[in-house]
């Protein structure tokens, strides 16, 4: 268990993108304002929140959509908006649950591109995802979960290769 002193938690809070599998959006704003409403956890001026929101939307394809409401947004649009929102406070852990559920192929690689650019530029990022295919290829460990508990761990590429996990995740 993980103990911290409450002073630390807004700062570690700060540090932190979470895209929950529910994306959790703010129906009553609009794409622009959901994205914006990140940046209320930092002292950032609001010529800087603008420049920022604009770039999220540009990076996440929204940028037609900033004015429209969350619900009439496709699914997918909804995971790049709950995406774009994350990223707004530049965090140093990027968390995601289940990010390709219910998206279409095309979405999906899309989704994984930023997830694996965002990596590489020094972004950590903890994916929880049942396409193991794609995490695998992108990740550098991978955990297999089964019933709540690890039972493999290890180099995502061994584990991409394993017999195993090929067999009961990968239909290989």
């Amino acid at each position: 268990m993980l103990a911290l002193r409450r002073s630390r938690v807004p700062a570690l809070r700060k540090q932190m993108g979470i895209i929950f599998q529910d994306f959790r959006l703010i129906p009553t704003m609009t794409v622009y304002e959901n994205i914006a409403f990140a940046m209320h956890v930092t002292n950032i001026g609001k010529k800087d929140i603008k420049e920022r929101v604009n770039y999220m939307l540009e990076l996440v394809h929204l940028e037609d959509k900033a004015k429209v409401y969350p619900e009439f947004l496709s699914g997918g649009e909804q995971q790049m908006l709950a995406m774009g929102r994350a990223l707004m406070s530049n965090p140093k852990l990027l968390m995601l649950d289940e990010p390709s559920m219910g998206l279409a192929p095309i979405l999906i690689e899309q989704i994984f591109q930023i997830i694996e650019d965002l990596h590489k530029a020094g972004t950590t990022i903890l994916l929880v995802e049942q396409n193991a295919q794609m995490a695998l290829s992108i990740a550098t460990r991978g955990y297999v979960l089964e019933t709540g508990k690890i039972t493999m761990e290890g180099k995502a590429s061994d584990l991409l290769h394993d017999e195993k996990v090929r067999k009961a995740y990968l239909g290989a």
